[in-house]
């Protein structure tokens, strides 16, 4: 396999999508587009049994999609709202926080910060808390918002993975054609 380099500037570097990279940004944009078309993240949806499994596809086609993105631009690097830890920083580390806790039963994700209890797939639409255990609380702040938690990180629909999306899509969309 070939690598194809394209001249930027003095410093920079942008490598070239493959088809295979290709093919896959294409099919993870469809698969998200798709999933939203459902409407499954609607509250009328909230009992709907596929919404988990709705939720770990569509995270599994973000990570994906921020994978390359940071390989072939930039980092998707926004953190506001994000629960920083050692091992999350901004939305792209959240993302996989959430994509490894829902994707590996046995992933240390679940657990909160004591290590002896578990969060598993919690959803708040709207403010409120939902889940409060030994001073930690599942919280949500914004009323407009769904947040889903997976054992101390939370991640916001529309705060967090549908601008990360849109992201994604102005920085991936324009290199498809190249």
């Amino acid at each position: 396999m070939a690598l194809i380099l394209h001249f930027q500037s003095t410093y920079e570097y942008k490598m070239e999508i493959d088809f295979f990279s290709k093919s896959e940004i294409e099919n993870n944009f469809n698969r998200i587009h798709a999933i939203f078309g459902t409407e499954i993240f609607d509250i009328e949806n909230k009992m709907n049994p596929l919404l988990k499994s709705a939720f770990i596809e569509l995270l599994i086609c973000l990570h994906d999609l921020m994978v390359k993105t940071e390989k072939y631009s930039s980092r998707i690097s926004f953190d506001e709202d994000i629960v920083k830890s050692d091992q999350v920083n901004d939305i792209t580390d959240a993302v996989k926080y959430m994509r490894d806790a829902l994707c590996h039963l046995d992933a240390d994700n679940h657990y909160l910060e004591d290590g002896d209890n578990k969060a598993i797939f919690n959803v708040i639409y709207g403010e409120g808390s939902i889940y409060t255990l030994f001073g930690y609380v599942q919280e949500s702040y914004h009323p407009d918002d769904t947040c889903f938690f997976y054992g101390s990180q939370k991640i916001y629909l529309k705060k967090h993975i549908l601008p990360a999306i849109e992201e994604a899509e102005s920085k991936l969309l324009p290199l498809l054609s190249m």
